[in-house]
């Protein structure tokens, strides 16, 4: 299903074969770097921030459209190619949706993932993968918030010293505002941003193609000099 996706923002997987009982997967060869690397060098500004999250957004709406979430968004995941461009990387978390998957189930086919199992990765999951709840495309909309909230700050959402610590405050707590560590952030990116941290998912923008068109606003605003900073 993985390799069905055809995108620009989206790795391309050519092959997948075994050599010698050894699987492998025949990936797209990029240069560049992931935005992991980036962000040790510290926050994004803020038109970096809205230019990746439009192309992430694309790219998962094209991944949603097909019936695919990701359920693994973090910045180890997103490559920045050499060109400026961002793709998303390692769908080997990704549960097809329930619609898509009546489709092409059979009676043979081994379930991808067991019901209560939860996988990801824990510092990016949503509040309903922590807490093993069926996902749909909303869950990677909450993750691709901690990501910007990362690029945009510096700073992880939900920082905690332990993995339950921080599943804890994923569920329980708010993150503190953006602004508190950039104050050049403008108004509306942190809207956007504090809406895709909505812990209720049905207060979160209900599809990518929806954060991504708020975002075209945000970049709009920027470069019209139209932007505000939180004040």
């Amino acid at each position: 299903a993985a390799s069905a996706l055809n995108h620009p923002g989206i790795c391309t997987i050519y092959d997948i074969d075994e050599d010698q009982k050894q699987p492998f997967i025949v990936m797209e060869l990029m240069r560049g770097r992931s935005l992991r690397d980036r962000l040790l060098s510290g926050m994004l500004k803020p038109e970096q921030v809205v230019d990746i999250g439009i192309e992430c957004a694309d790219a998962l709406h094209a991944a949603h459209t097909e019936g695919i979430v990701h359920r693994d968004i973090k910045p180890a995941n997103i490559f920045l190619t050499e060109s400026g461009h961002v793709k998303v990387l390692d769908f080997g978390v990704f549960k097809l949706l329930e619609s898509a998957a009546a489709a092409t189930a059979t009676d043979e086919a081994p379930d991808r993932t067991v019901a209560g199992m939860t996988l990801g990765t824990v510092a990016y999951m949503s509040p309903e993968q922590a807490t093993g709840e069926d996902l749909d495309g909303r869950t990677d909309i909450f993750s691709l918030g901690v990501v910007l909230y990362e690029c945009a700050t510096g700073r992880h959402p939900f920082p905690g010293k332990t993995s339950a610590a921080v599943v804890a405050a994923i569920i329980n707590r708010s993150p503190t505002a953006p602004v508190t560590f950039n104050p050049e952030l403008p108004v509306r990116l942190q809207e956007v941003i504090n809406n895709c941290l909505e812990k209720d998912r049905e207060l979160r923008y209900q599809s990518a193609a929806d954060l991504r068109a708020e975002l075209k606003r945000v970049r709009r605003d920027i470069q019209s000099g139209h932007s505000r900073t939180v004040t």
